[in-house]
């Protein structure tokens, strides 16, 4: 291997899949669930040393074969010599439990990587953007205001009308997603190895008033036959502390011979031995996800045979897994929210040959959504021949659900140089295993659920404390008590462990979405992350608690570019107070040194200049 070049592998679950999900299914308790992937899309964030690299398209990804593969490669931030510090790697991979694959990424190398067969065009077509992958074909249009999609798989209609965004405040009036301004429609991604085109708006009444903002992404794989959706809601209103939301959701175009369709849930417990059980019927029915788990409304559509039954059986007969299957006339489809359980409440409903997604249901239970929040939900359609066996929905939901692991080795993070990783102990739990213990039980978290919670931890002694000094009962959430993002970033980095790198994600997309506040009357919150106080945003930002390390790390591994701008954000904040109100970093000594902290990293970063006289000033 090459002096300038990194080893990078991918691998998925060694046991295979989970087994209980699988029992009753073809599978025994000491057989192995197959979990063997094609064309998988993988993606990292890899560092360069300082001075190799000056242009991310000389990068070239090669199999354990030497074969170059296609990728797609961006660069995300830049040593101050102007060569890439970290570049971003997306291609598409075989990868097995018992197989796991292996890559080398050459830095100097004068051949070209190979374009993918199929490609993923994407282009501008009569006021329409539509994106071809191959199998999938995707038009996205608009009538009047109203965004419209037209799916294809194989050259067969699959879905055709109003793509309809909807939400319903506390008073029951409905607003539908409205596209606005020429930015409302755009390519974000256009290839080769994936697609991606953002709608944007406001939800609005017929009346023309305005209750959040959306933005929804729909992406394209080359090759793959499924069709990726990003959902985010926002609170940009006017009032402090927030609405109270009544409904948020996504209703799919009717499928295209909706009469002949047909649906395909799994059936969590039935019979005796309480086995999963694929169930096909034609009737609409509704999924709630609660904090029980996935529920069916109506038992009767899975023709269960209960005689015999004893009685506790009978109370979990309507739990289910969280994906829906659907057969048409020369397709068959499954569908789900990604962490639909864990991002609770949900509900997943068919009606009519139309696919709903609530987001936020009717009967969900929340706090208000207060002024600046946001939520990101992730939504897949992937589609299979017509007669396709209903465990391939199952399987392919499960491989979701266990994302492919990609690890780039520790050595290499050492060798260059970012954020001092020099420094940092390598990965060994078996010369240290009390240390490296203590670690993965401090940062493979089990997060307390809930769509606002997921990626945040209540905090029992400050609920009590601010409770005893009369400061009210409601939970204290921990969200920048320290820079957890960072700690967890820095053990994927170390050891590879998915579970760490699951921790990083959710902690950031929480930061992002719900702790952030994107709006507000008072300029010194207006950008920036309260620490641990109720309702995540309650309380004042400054300096000693703002953290831009993990955000920066984490858009580095991922390409998330939400984290950079939020972390961009972040230091516009810290500037704001020492060109302004520097008597509050003179409170404490914890206000100067956080906040150094958090700026050296963007200006390690980003080379931002303001954030340079900012800490110079400190």
């Amino acid at each position: 291997m090459s002096h300038h070049a990194v080893r990078i592998s991918v691998d998925v679950p060694k046991g295979g899949l989970y087994r209980y999900s699988f029992l009753g299914l073809g599978y025994e308790h000491n057989m192995p669930v197959p979990d063997r992937r094609e064309r998988w899309p993988v993606a990292r964030g890899v560092p360069l040393p300082k001075g190799a690299v000056s242009d991310v398209n000389d990068l070239l990804l090669l199999d354990e074969s030497g074969t170059p593969l296609p990728r797609q490669v961006r660069p995300l931030a830049h040593w101050d010599d102007g060569s890439v510090m970290f570049a971003h790697i997306a291609w598409q991979c075989e990868v097995a439990h018992d197989k796991p694959a292996a890559f080398t990424l050459e830095l100097e190398d004068g051949e070209h990587s190979p374009p993918p067969e199929p490609s993923v065009a994407v282009s501008k077509q009569d006021g329409a953007i539509v994106m071809d992958n191959g199998p999938c074909r995707v038009v996205l249009g608009t009538e009047g205001n109203t965004p419209t999609l037209v799916l294809s798989i194989r050259g067969e209609r699959v879905f055709a009308g109003p793509l309809t965004l909807w939400t319903v405040d506390a008073e029951g009036a409905e607003y539908l997603g409205r596209l606005d301004g020429p930015q409302a429609m755009r390519v974000v991604e256009e290839g080769p190895l994936a697609g991606v085109v953002e709608l944007s708006g406001q939800h609005r009444s017929d009346g023309g008033d305005v209750f959040l903002d959306y933005r929804l992404r729909l992406r394209l794989d080359a090759g793959r036959d499924e069709l990726r959706l990003e959902h985010a809601f926002v609170n940009l209103g006017d009032e402090p502390d927030g609405v109270a939301v009544g409904e948020i959701g996504l209703r799919l175009p009717p499928a295209a011979g909706g009469g002949s369709l047909s649906h395909v849930v799994c059936q969590a417990n039935s019979g005796l031995n309480s086995f999963p059980r694929l169930v096909e019927f034609p009737e609409d029915f509704d999924i709630h996800i609660g904090r029980t788990g996935p529920r069916i409304n109506d038992t009767a559509v899975l023709r269960e045979d209960t005689s015999g039954y004893p009685s506790y059986l009978m109370y979990n007969r309507d739990v289910v897994e969280p994906w829906v299957g659907l057969r048409g006339g020369g397709w068959s489809a499954v569908t789900f929210a990604e962490e639909g359980k864990e991002n609770f409440p949900k509900r997943l409903k068919v009606a009519g040959a139309a696919v709903e997604y609530h987001l936020w249901p009717a009967e969900a239970d929340l706090q208000e959504l207060r002024q600046g929040m946001a939520r990101t939900h992730r939504l897949r359609l992937a589609f299979f021949e017509p007669d396709a066996p209903a465990l391939d929905f199952h399987r392919y939901y499960h491989q979701c659900d266990s994302p492919a692991n990609v690890v780039v080795s520790f050595e290499w993070y050492q060798k260059c140089e970012v954020f001092g990783m020099q420094h940092f102990m390598p990965w060994m739990p078996k010369r240290y295993p009390l240390v490296e213990g203590a670690l993965l039980g401090s940062i493979e978290r089990n997060w307390a659920p809930g769509m606002l919670g997921y990626g945040d931890d209540p905090d029992s002694g400050y609920t009590a404390n601010y409770a005893a000094a009369g400061l009210g009962k409601e939970t204290v959430w921990i969200n920048n008590e320290h820079d957890f993002i960072s700690q967890a970033v820095i053990q994927t980095w170390r050891s590879g462990r998915p579970a760490a790198w699951k921790s990083a994600r959710l902690a950031a997309e929480h930061q992002i979405d719900v702790d952030f506040v994107r709006k507000s009357d008072d300029r010194w919150k207006v950008g920036g992350i309260p620490a641990h106080c109720y309702n995540h945003t309650t309380a004042s930002v400054y300096p000693s608690h703002t953290w831009t390390e993990g955000l920066l790390q984490y858009y580095l591994t991922s390409g998330d570019e939400r984290a950079l701008e939020v972390a961009r954000s972040l230091g516009r904040n810290l500037c704001q107070y020492a060109e302004e109100r520097i008597e509050v970093y003179e409170v404490e000594e914890r206000m100067v040194g956080w906040a150094l902290i958090a700026l050296s990293a963007l200006i390690e970063v980003t080379h931002d200049e303001r954030c340079l006289r900012a800490a110079r000033t400190l």
